[in-house]
């Protein structure tokens, strides 16, 4: 039965929402069209979402890289989603420039292309001129589309809401979907501000400066608002164009080796990631590499930046034990975790890269498969960390289809290797040695007394020792077993001398001139004694046979 918060959680959402009739009959409709009723297919799944429109297209994109939710077919097909958009008017992006600027276009722009550079989901970018004739991209966001993307999410909320209520077989499956739908609203709230985006940006280049020849577009801010971005042109060829790179006689193996140290460096060193860098956000200028649309953009605390380094490692070194201490650094326990079970899934989870060269390891799949192995233990990561996984998923696809020897685990280990004999690193790892040490010392002091005053307190019986013993499951259900056959065993003994002390009376009715209750109850005791009997015979029979018993 339902409980009363998920009436009340219903109400709820059903009050907030405003829009779901009206969408729910364009859904159908959509649905009609592409005769999914009769049978769905990852390919009509595909033009049912783009046909849905942006707040789909996103939700699909980011399900393209969650196989915990989804089947592989449909990941993959849904990976397809990045593809173009058809552009608003013209009109409409002038009258939306004028709007967010407040003044006519041509009072900040010498001019503005007609054709688009680009279209996606959430927005379109126009080649321009800045009146002192600086080139620039102007990334507009389509009108209407904050609104638009909110009604969907409730919607998908008040469905996701109506499922939890109603079913009760298919929960973790609701609770997988309300996740993706979470994410979506938090992904959706960043991307469509674009003054999240202005500060990426901003961010983004500063922490560049010290990488030679690695980049992205130059922010205007005075010239920028939440609806319109403002930003470098740039030019240059996608990094996946692997025929057309070397055609302009670039590398590829050393495009892949800068790309890939690049990804590691934003990681370990500055915790601030592109978060999807699929090859459309990758340009090749020359000698430099350009990182482009920073809207989804991932964070580390400097302790998860080391905690992340020493992950990889422990991947690469094959370490179980490590790997299990790193992610439990990592990770928020949400119920009981069986430390040891989760100890074998790391190694069974190594042991299936024993037998692959490092450099054929896919850290973003090992990254996936640990973050699903930590589920099973009510374990769960941070959301920047399955963004972390995605994109190194995502990169690594750029990175094979370039240069398939580069391993990205032998550059994160190597990276890891080299920050350790980093100067500021040996300095601040010998003030915490040197800390740990005097915190040693202090205790060796203080144990003597800690030792008297532990003994003082048994003396006194002040001393208490509590346990916690959790029987196994199998435990249980042979003393349940054992318990149930012992009262029954008890039973038949007790019909057995109530009815023999019955034979001794006169009382009637009687048949074979027995009263009739004794006679019952030898009947019940005889039956009862032989499935006693039964059941202990067979219970014996299941334990020598390493059976488990009822």
């Amino acid at each position: 039965m339902p409980t009363f918060r998920e009436f009340l959680r219903v109400a709820e959402v059903t009050k907030k929402d405003k829009t779901s009739g009206k969408r729910m009959k364009e859904i159908y409709e959509i649905v009609k069209k592409h005769d999914a009723f009769k049978g769905l297919t990852p390919e009509k799944a595909v033009l049912i979402l783009e046909d849905l429109g942006p707040t789909f297209v996103k939700i699909g994109q980011i399900a393209s890289n969650r196989a915990d939710v989804l089947p592989r077919e449909y990941c993959e097909a849904f990976a397809e989603l990045r593809t173009h958009v058809p552009p608003d008017s013209f009109e409409v992006i002038i009258e939306t420039v004028e709007r967010s600027l407040k003044v006519p276009w041509s009072e900040v722009f010498t001019f503005i292309d007609e054709k688009p550079l680009g279209s996606a989901s959430i927005a379109q970018v126009h080649r321009a001129s800045l009146l002192d004739g600086t080139i620039i991209a102007i990334k507009v966001r389509r009108p209407g589309i904050v609104d638009t993307m909110a009604e969907d999410i409730m919607l998908m909320k008040h469905l996701l809401t109506l499922a939890e209520f109603t079913t009760s077989s298919h929960k973790s499956t609701v609770f997988s979907f309300e996740r993706l739908v979470c994410e979506l609203e938090r992904t959706t709230a960043d991307e469509t501000d674009f003054t999240v985006e202005l500060s990426n940006l901003v961010r983004f280049h500063h922490d560049r400066k010290g990488e030679s020849g690695i980049t992205c577009p130059l922010a205007f801010p005075e010239h920028s608002t939440d609806e319109v971005l403002v930003m470098e042109y740039v030019t240059g060829i996608l990094a996946a164009d692997k025929d057309k790179l070397i055609a302009n006689g670039a590398n590829p193996t050393n495009i892949a080796q800068r790309l890939a140290t690049s990804y590691v460096n934003q990681i370990i060193d500055d915790g601030f990631f592109h978060a999807d860098p699929h090859p459309g956000n990758i340009l090749i200028d020359g000698s430099s590499i350009i990182w482009l649309d920073l809207g989804m953009t991932g964070m580390l605390t400097t302790n998860e930046q080391a905690l992340v380094g020493r992950v990889f490692s422990a991947v690469a070194s094959r370490d179980s034990f490590e790997l299990k201490e790193c992610l439990l650094a990592l990770a928020k326990a949400k119920g009981e975790v069986d430390h040891g079970r989760l100890l074998e899934q790391m190694d069974a989870m190594l042991a299936s890269y024993a037998t692959t060269d490092l450099s054929d390891i896919n850290i973003g799949m090992a990254f996936m498969e640990a973050i699903d192995i930590l589920r099973t233990q009510n374990l769960s990561l941070p959301a920047s960390f399955t963004m972390l996984a995605r994109g190194f998923i995502t990169i690594e696809g750029v990175l094979s289809e370039l240069a398939p020897e580069i391993s990205i685990v032998e550059i994160v280990s190597k990276h890891v290797q080299k920050k350790y004999f980093d100067l500021e690193h040996i300095v601040n790892k010998s003030k915490g040695l040197a800390y740990t040490s005097m915190r040693s010392i202090e205790s060796t002091a203080k144990l003597p007394t800690q030792v008297s005053n532990t003994l003082s307190m048994l003396n006194r019986g002040e001393l208490k020792v509590t346990t916690d013993l959790k029987p196994s499951g199998d435990l249980l259900a042979s003393l349940y077993a054992v318990t149930g056959r012992l009262a029954l065993a008890l039973i038949s003994a007790g019909l057995f001398i109530g009815s023999s002390v019955l034979c001794m009376t006169d009382l009637h009715p009687q048949i074979f001139n027995v009263p009739l209750l004794g006679f019952l109850g030898y009947i019940g005791a005889f039956v009862l004694g032989v499935y006693v009997i039964w059941e202990t015979l067979a219970s014996r029979h299941k334990q020598r046979n390493h059976q488990k018993p009822n």
